[in-house]
This record gives structure tokens, sequence and C-alpha cells, in this order.
């Protein structure tokens, strides 16, 4: 079965995680995208993090690489954990908001479908 290749970052500060809301298709996501090309997975989620908050990152570790249906279409989403010294802000029109999170507020929001699959990960990541 063919997939669409996907990758994003997890941003951590302060024990609070940065999510982006996406007006289209109404819920929140971390910043990515597709990997496009001949990129890797990691060049991908660091170009779409200059493409849509405008931040250089430097990816630490992965955090989780599985597979995700969403209308009907087979995803293989890799995510890393990555920290940035720049200050992010949306460059891209798709996002109304950009916000931080602690763990305990998540299951308030409408997540992304990739997002739910590791929601108990990301409650321990944003403690508090």
């Amino acid at each position: 079965m063919e997939y669409t290749e996907l990758a994003g970052s997890l941003i951590i500060e302060n024990e609070k995680i940065l999510l982006l809301y996406r007006e289209d298709e109404g819920y929140w996501e971390v910043p990515g995208g597709k990997v496009e090309g001949e990129e890797s997975p990691t060049e991908a989620a660091v170009r779409e993090a200059r493409e849509e908050i405008g931040v250089e990152l430097e990816l630490r570790k992965p955090f989780y690489t599985g597979e995700f249906e969403h209308d009907g279409t087979l995803f293989l989403w890799h995510c890393y954990l990555a920290e940035t010294s720049e200050e992010p802000e949306l460059k891209e029109e798709k996002f109304g908001k950009l916000e931080w999170f602690n763990g305990s507020e998540l299951d308030e929001l409408d997540l992304a479908p990739n997002l739910e699959m590791v929601l108990p990960a990301l409650r321990k990541l944003g403690r508090k």
C-alpha cells in the first residue's frame, strides 16, 4: 500500500508544547509537512519549521515514527524532539494560531490524527 511520508517537530519549552491551529482542518498540529523529493525526513522537519514558523531547528532525537490513516490516505509520520533559540511566529496563512500548551491542556483540544496517536506521551512531555 502506498503512503504519504510526513515529518514534524515537537518543540517543548518550559514544559509546554508548541502547537499550530490549522484553520482549514479544524485541529491543532505540530510544525511539519510532506517529505519532498530526495530530502530525508529530518531535512523535511527542519525545512517545514522554517517555512511555517520562521525558525531554525536543532533536532535532538526521534520521538515517534508510525503509520496513521486520515480521510482514506495512509501516512507515515516521523516526529522529532527539537529545540530552537528563536521565537516562533506564524508564516503561513493556513494557520490561525500558535500557542504553547502543557500536557493537562491537551485533552481539551481538537488534535491532528497523528497527535491523537501519541497523546499519552505528549501529556508526559508537557507536564505541569
